[in-house]
């Protein structure tokens, strides 16, 4: 298949766990980019926080969009700007905030790329150390609130988050997407996007078939994507979940440079 768009998630899988880009997979994207296939960062991150591997990546040389917020937001990696976006709206949020604020969970969420929360905490210090935004300290998130939200974060005990998960399933469907991001990361988003959701949207807008798409992740919000590619694939390290629904599973894992590994045995 000649494959015309690689989209990768960017922690746990195309990141390294210190969090950095190996050397081999930099020089394996620049040959694909090369090769005329676009690549294409989804990430869960917000858009501030995706811009540094972006200009790392020298992406923006040559490609004009990436995802993030889980597929809220497309934004144009030259100058940042989001050219689509799909909120929470300001009930809903509300909504969230207080099953957080019962479940005893640190909760946090997203405006103009900074991360707001209503008392920091090592969960948000954790946060801001990985991600690179400023998290902003505002009181009680309900009463903060003025207008709509790009995504609800959980934080909390990984058995706490997958309980409450089972019980929330009824009442958020067919109002938010529910997903792990990572054990103790249980994210919101509006029910119309998703990663597979905006991927399907951005492969429209470029005109291209979901047979000419590689999509690449690890984790439950990813598998939205990875059904959405033509090529599904899931890297070493993955989820076990994700495994089984991936069409092809990386020998090596985000330490071992698994994106150079897919650019070369299914794009070069």
């Amino acid at each position: 298949m000649n494959y015309k768009m690689l989209v990768t998630d960017m922690d746990d899988t195309l990141l390294m766990d210190d969090l950095t880009i190996s050397k081999e997979n930099k020089e394996a994207i620049s040959k694909a980019l090369e090769a005329g296939v676009r690549v294409i960062l989804c990430s869960g991150r917000a858009t501030n926080s995706m811009a540094k591997y972006v200009k790392e990546l020298e992406l923006n040389k040559k490609e004009e969009y990436a995802i993030s917020y889980n597929g809220a937001v497309i934004f144009d990696i030259r100058t940042l700007e989001h050219i689509y976006e799909e909120n929470i709206s300001h009930e809903d949020a509300k909504f969230l905030f207080e099953i957080g604020k019962k479940n005893n969970l640190f909760v946090q969420t997203y405006q103009d790329d900074y991360v707001y929360v209503e008392k920091k905490t090592p969960y948000s210090d954790r946060y801001a150390k990985i991600s690179g935004l400023e998290v902003k300290e505002v009181g009680d998130l309900s009463k903060w609130l003025k207008g709509d939200v790009i995504k609800v974060l959980f934080q909390g005990e990984k058995e706490k988050l997958d309980q409450l998960a089972k019980e929330l399933k009824p009442v958020v469907e067919g109002r938010f997407h529910m997903f792990f991001s990572k054990p103790t990361y249980l994210e919101f988003t509006n029910i119309h996007v998703n990663k597979g959701l905006t991927v399907k949207r951005l492969r429209e807008k470029l005109g291209l078939k979901k047979d000419e798409v590689i999509c690449v992740g690890d984790s439950f919000n990813d598998l939205y994507m990875i059904k959405e590619g033509g090529l599904g694939v899931a890297v070493a390290n993955a989820h076990p979940a994700i495994r089984q629904e991936a069409d092809y599973i990386t020998k090596s894992s985000n330490n071992e440079h698994a994106i150079k590994e897919v650019i070369e045995k299914f794009i070069l």
